[in-house]
C-alpha cells in the first residue's frame, strides 16, 4: 500500500471515528421498529407497510419508513471510465475513492455489511458483503490504483447487472462522473439508490484558447482541435443540457444525488445528501 492509499485512509476513518460523533453521516434507514417518517408509495415498496389511514385521507398510497434496527445490504458501485483519470485540483479518480471510503467505513460504523463494485463495461472487480475494515481499505486501495484509461463506462450495463444480481431490496450508492446518460427507473423502483457524480470544475468551465492536441481518455485516440469561445460555449451548453436532463431523471424517480468537485470536501456534500 503505497503513503497515499494510507494517508488517503487515514483521513477517512478519522473523520468517521473521531471524537466528533455528531459528525457520522451514516443516515441509512432500513427495516426497524423506529418510526422515522411516512413517505408516498413507490413500485417496489414492501405493501406491509402502508398507513391505511394516511392512505385514506390522502386518496393515494403512503407507507412507514423505520429507521434500521438490523444491518442493511449497502452496495457500492464505483464506476470506471477514462474521463475520470482527470482534475486540476484532485484527480477525480481519488476523489472517487475518498467518497467510496466514507461511505464504506460510515456503513461499517452503523454495524452494516457492505459490497464493493468495480464495474465499466462489465464487472473488472467485486468485494463481497463484510464488515471487515481491512476489507474495505483493500477496496480503496483498488479504486485509487485500478487502471482506467482506456476503459468505458456502461451506466445501463451497470443498471442491468445490479438489477438481476442484488434480489433482495437494498440502498444502492453509485459513484462515477455520470456523462452516460443511464435510465435508472427499475434500480429506483427495486432499490434505495443514491448518485454520487464527481466532477472537476474545469472540465464544466474550461478556459480554452487556440489550437490543441487532445486525447480521449476512453478511445485513447489523438485530435487536433481549433478552440475558440463560441466552442466553449457550445461545449457548456450541451454539458449543462445533459446535467439538467439527469438530474430530472433523478427526481422522477425518487434518486437521491449530489455532485462532488474535486476542490470540495466529500465528506460535506456526502452528510448533506444522506440527510
Amino acid at each position: 500500500m503505497n503513503a497515499k492509499v494510507k494517508a488517503l485512509l487515514i483521513k477517512t476513518r478519522r473523520r468517521l471515528f473521531g471524537q466528533n460523533v455528531g459528525n457520522n453521516i451514516s443516515a441509512f434507514k432500513g427495516n426497524g421498529i423506529d418510526f422515522a417518517e411516512l413517505k408516498e408509495y413507490s413500485y417496489g415498496d414492501d405493501v406491509r407497510k402502508i398507513n391505511w389511514k394516511v392512505t385514506a385521507r390522502e386518496q393515494k398510497p403512503y407507507i412507514n419508513v423505520f429507521n434500521e434496527e438490523r444491518e442493511l445490504n449497502i452496495v457500492i458501485a464505483f464506476v470506471l471510465s477514462g474521463s475520470i483519470y482527470f482534475g486540476s485540483v484532485r484527480q477525480k479518480q481519488e476523489v472517487m475513492a475518498e467518497v467510496l471510503g466514507l461511505l464504506a467505513f460510515s456503513a461499517v460504523k452503523n454495524s452494516d455489511r457492505v459490497s464493493t463494485l468495480f464495474f465499466d463495461e462489465a464487472v473488472e472487480r467485486f468485494f463481497k458483503p463484510t464488515k471487515s475494515p481491512k476489507t474495505l481499505s483493500a477496496a480503496v486501495e483498488h479504486a485509487m490504483n485500478v487502471e482506467v484509461l482506456g476503459k468505458k463506462a456502461d451506466m445501463q450495463a451497470l443498471a442491468s447487472y445490479l438489477l438481476n444480481s442484488v434480489k433482495n431490496r437494498s440502498i444502492v450508492l453509485l459513484v462515477g462522473d455520470f456523462y452516460d446518460m443511464p435510465d435508472l427507473s427499475y434500480l429506483g423502483a427495486k432499490h434505495e439508490t443514491y448518485a454520487v457524480i464527481v466532477r472537476d470544475p474545469f472540465e464544466e468551465a474550461p478556459q480554452l484558447y487556440g489550437e490543441y492536441d487532445l486525447l480521449d481518455p476512453v478511445t485513447q485516440r489523438h485530435t487536433v482541435m481549433q478552440i475558440d469561445t463560441a466552442l466553449t460555449k457550445e461545449y457548456r451548453a450541451r454539458l449543462k443540457a445533459h446535467d439538467e436532463a439527469l438530474f430530472e431523471h433523478f427526481r422522477e424517480h425518487r434518486i437521491a444525488y449530489t455532485k462532488i468537485y474535486t476542490d470540495e470536501d466529500p465528506f460535506i456534500k456526502l452528510r448533506e445528501m444522506l440527510k
